[in-house]
């Protein structure tokens, strides 16, 4: 008996993926080999989705190990970039510092000009 996935143009039988076996001829034959066919079709499934689940447990450990790489990276990056503020602090505070001195050097040696000139002007009259 001809499955119905053949379209009748093809005079062979149709493979399948159970054995051609003679169709039994008793009812509770033709069940039981119904039972078995489709028990062969969930043993296939059940194969390939087992095969799926094995290959995405795969790639989840690839990205998990990607994850934690970046991880460890993202961490690298952030103490180098407080790293960075604390010197750019830092810097920031001596510059401060240096240009307080300058001032006050710039107004003693302003004071210092000025009594010159007080004392040349006074010298002069």
């Amino acid at each position: 008996m001809p499955s119905g996935k053949s379209g009748g143009a093809n005079p062979e039988p149709e493979p399948s993926r159970r054995q051609q076996r003679p169709r039994p001829r008793t009812r509770r034959g033709r069940l039981l080999a119904d039972l078995q066919t489709h028990l062969e079709e969930a043993l296939a499934e059940l194969k390939t989705h087992e095969k799926t689940i094995a290959d995405l447990a795969e790639t989840f450990d690839k990205h998990r190990s990607s994850h934690t790489d970046l991880e460890l990276r993202l961490s690298a990056l952030e103490a180098s970039h407080q790293t960075a503020l604390d010197e750019l602090h830092a810097n920031r505070q001596r510059y401060q510092q240096h240009l307080t001195r300058l001032e006050h050097s710039v107004e003693t040696q302003k004071r210092a000009v000025t009594e010159l000139e007080q004392i040349l002007n006074a010298d002069e009259h």
